[in-house]
C-alpha cells in the first residue's frame, strides 16, 4: 500500500490552533485512496531533527508539504530532506499558490498544488502512483526532462458537506486543547478547538486579496448548518470539548445561514460556548442577541487602524472605526466579549497615528487585543502596491513575521516599532476592563499555560531550528 506524509513544519509561534487544513486532507487521501498516511507536526517539536527521524520511522513514498509565508524556510528544509530519503515531494499552501514558479524552481520539489488542496492532491498522487507526468487541474506539476506541464484550471470541491471530518487520530489533539486559550477571558481552561465552516471572503481588503481568492476562489462557500453540528457533536464525543471557535474570515457574512445555524445549536443541546471574527458593520445587535443566546462568548473584530488614511484608503477595509466602536459597545451589552485585531507599522504610518491605534482599542469595553506589526504578504494588492512605489521588500521570508518584525524599512526602526507594540500591549492590559478577565486567567493553571503560550508571541524566543 502506497504511503504519505504530510508535514506541517510549524516552528516559531506553538498554538492551540490545530492544522485543521492538513488534518482535513489526511482524511481525504484516507478516505478516497485507502493509503497509509501520517502527520509530522512539529508544532510542539520544533526541530528539523524531528522531520528527519519521523520520516525514517514512517518511509512514506510521498510527502507533502503545507506552508504559509512565515513558514517557507522551514518548509523547504523539510522538502530537501524529504528527496534526500527519495520521496516524490509536493507542496501547497497560501506562499506556493501565489509563487509557484519560485517553489517549482527548487530540484527537491516535484509538484505545487494550487489554492485548495483536496481534490489536487487525489489527482496528483494518483497519477504518480501510475507512473506518469503531466497537467492536471490544480496542481504544476514538474515532468521528468524539468519542464513544468502548467495546471489546466482548478478542481475545488463542490460541497463541503462532502468532506470527511479531520484525521484528529493523526494530531496530538490533547495536547493542543491543553493550550487552546480562545475563550480565556472567558473562563480559563475550557477544553477547546478551532472549526472551519465556509471558505472564501467576498470583500477586498488589501493587505489579504487577491491571495484568499487565490486559495478559495471568489464565491463564499458554506457547509450546511446540519454539518456543522455533527461535526460538533463527534468532537464532545471524542474529547470531551466544552467549547470552540470558527475559522471563517467573516463568519456573518449570511445571516440566514448564521440563525439557522442557530437554531440547529439550539436544537442539539450540546451546551458548548463559542466565538467567531466578523466584520463590524455585519453583525446588528438583534443577530448578536440571537448568537449569545446559544453560547455565543467572544466576537472578533478587525480594527486594523484607528486612522482613516491607514484603514480605508491603505488597507480598503470598507468598515468604519464609527461601527467599530458601536459594534464593541453593543457586544458588551449584549454579555458578549470581544477580540480585537490591529496592525502597526504600515507604510506612511507615523507615531502618533499607531498612538492613536492603541488609546481607541484601550479605551473600549473589548476584552482583548492582538497588535500584529503590519507585514505585506507576497501576492497581495498591498504587497504589489508596496513594489510599485519603490519599497525594497525583502526577500529573506524569516522577515514576513508579524509579531516581530517586518520585511521592508520603515522609517521607524525595528526596535521602535517593537516598543510601539509591548507599549500598545501593556497599554491596553493594563486598562482597568481588563483587570477582572486577567485575573480570572491568573487563578487558573491552564489559563497560565495559554497565556505563556501567547506571550511568546510578543517576547518570541531564537528560532530553534537546527
Amino acid at each position: 500500500m502506497p504511503s504519505l506524509t504530510l508535514i506541517f513544519p510549524r516552528f516559531r509561534y506553538p498554538s492551540g490552533d490545530y492544522p485543521i487544513g492538513v488534518a482535513l486532507l489526511a482524511a481525504v487521501v484516507r478516505s478516497e485512496l485507502g493509503w497509509d498516511v501520517s502527520i509530522c507536526d512539529t508544532t510542539f517539536h520544533p526541530t528539523l531533527d524531528t522531520i528527519t527521524e519521523f520520516l525514517e520511522k514512517t518511509k512514506p513514498d510521498y510527502v507533502g508539504v503545507g506552508m504559509s509565508t512565515l513558514m517557507l524556510g522551514e518548509g523547504l528544509k523539510a522538502c530537501k530532506i524529504a528527496k534526500a530519503m527519495g520521496c516524490t515531494v509536493f507542496v501547497g499552501g497560501p506562499h506556493p499558490t501565489t509563487a509557484p514558479d519560485e517553489l517549482l524552481s527548487h530540484s527537491f520539489i516535484d509538484a505545487v498544488v494550487l489554492g485548495e488542496g483536496e481534490r489536487p492532491t487525489i489527482d496528483l498522487l494518483h497519477m504518480f502512483e501510475c507512473g506518469h507526468r503531466h497537467a492536471i487541474k490544480g496542481a504544476h506539476v514538474k515532468l521528468d526532462d524539468g519542464q513544468v506541464a502548467y495546471a489546466n484550471g482548478r478542481n475545488p470541491v463542490e460541497s463541503l458537506d462532502r468532506l470527511p471530518f479531520p484525521a484528529w487520530d493523526l494530531i496530538d489533539m490533547n495536547r493542543y486543547i491543553d493550550v487552546w486559550g480562545q475563550l480565556d477571558s472567558v473562563q480559563p481552561g475550557l477544553r477547546g478547538v478551532n472549526i472551519t465552516a465556509a471558505r472564501g471572503c467576498p470583500f477586498s481588503c488589501t493587505f489579504c486579496q487577491p491571495v484568499l481568492d487565490a486559495m478559495f476562489g471568489k464565491k463564499l462557500r458554506q457547509r450546511s448548518p446540519q454539518s456543522v453540528i455533527s461535526e460538533l457533536k463527534a468532537l464532545k464525543k471524542n474529547y470531551q470539548i466544552e467549547a470552540f471557535w470558527f475559522t471563517d474570515d467573516t463568519f456573518t457574512t449570511n445571516r440566514k445561514w448564521v440563525l439557522a445555524f442557530c437554531d440547529a445549536l439550539q436544537d442539539a443541546k450540546l451546551q458548548l460556548l463559542w466565538g467567531c471574527t466578523t466584520r463590524a458593520n455585519l453583525i446588528p445587535i438583534s443577530l448578536m442577541k440571537r448568537m449569545h443566546e446559544v453560547g455565543l462568548r467572544k466576537l472578533g473584530i478587525g480594527l486594523e487602524s484607528a486612522t482613516d488614511h491607514i484603514r480605508e484608503t491603505l488597507y480598503q477595509k470598507g468598515v468604519s472605526d464609527t461601527a467599530v466602536v458601536e459594534t464593541v459597545h453593543n457586544a458588551h451589552k449584549v454579555g458578549v466579549q470581544t477580540l480585537l485585531f490591529l496592525m502597526l507599522g504600515a507604510p506612511g504610518e507615523n507615531r502618533s497615528d499607531m498612538v492613536q491605534t492603541v488609546e481607541l482599542a484601550t479605551m473600549l469595553p473589548a476584552s482583548e487585543a492582538s497588535f500584529s506589526l503590519f507585514v505585506p504578504i507576497p501576492g497581495t494588492d498591498l504587497y504589489q502596491k508596496m513594489l510599485e512605489d519603490g519599497y525594497q521588500l525583502s526577500d529573506n521570508y524569516i522577515d514576513y513575521d508579524y509579531y516581530a518584525r517586518q520585511p521592508f524599512d520603515h522609517h521607524l526602526s525595528r526596535w521602535q516599532l517593537r516598543l510601539i507594540q509591548r507599549y500598545a500591549y501593556l497599554r491596553f492590559y493594563s486598562h482597568p476592563n481588563r483587570w477582572s478577565s486577567l485575573k480570572r486567567i491568573m487563578m487558573s493553571t491552564q489559563g497560565r499555560r495559554s497565556l505563556a503560550v501567547k506571550l511568546k508571541r510578543i517576547f518570541p524566543l531564537p528560532n530553534t531550528a537546527t
